[in-house]
């Protein structure tokens, strides 16, 4: 799964791992606190121009603690950062899989993927579905294929 990496990419007021990114000029935070921080001094100008896709709108309400962020959510999977991508090969290598091709012959997965892709509410969508043990199964398969585990014996 794509993730931030702390050497990169950190929060702009205490340089921690973000988790969200400002609405208004994609810069990103840690926490509320940061993000009132910041809102102080924020340049929505500063915001980099998407010429690759279009941006769905949007929310700019605040976060709360100790809850998932749709709108950080949303900028998270609009963003593009090279390192927030699976690579070709690793597609390749997904396509390829027999066991993912195995998984996916079962209509109940097929069926929560269509739901998943069809659905509003994403962010909601996928903390209902990784409940589901077939779902996290598939969630485990892909991450084992896009980012192996290191062997400790090496």
């Amino acid at each position: 799964m794509a993730s931030f990496k702390c050497s990169t990419v950190v929060c702009v007021i205490c340089s921690e791992k973000p988790k969200y990114r400002c609405p208004a000029c994609c810069e990103p935070y840690c926490s509320v606190t940061c993000f009132q921080k910041h809102k102080e001094q924020c340049n929505p100008e500063t915001r980099p121009i998407k010429n690759k896709r279009s941006a769905a709108p949007v929310k700019t309400t605040q976060p709360e603690e100790n809850k998932d962020d749709d709108s950080s959510i949303a900028d998270f999977l609009d963003s593009d950062e090279e390192e927030d991508r699976v690579s070709l090969q690793n597609l390749k290598n997904l396509g390829e899989s027999a066991t993912l091709k195995n998984l996916l012959l079962n209509p109940h997965l097929r069926q929560l993927m269509i739901n998943l892709d069809q659905g509003d509410n994403k962010a909601k969508l996928m903390r209902a579905y990784m409940q589901e043990p077939l779902f996290v199964e598939f969630a485990d398969c892909c991450l084992r294929i896009v980012e192996p585990p290191q062997n400790e014996d090496s």
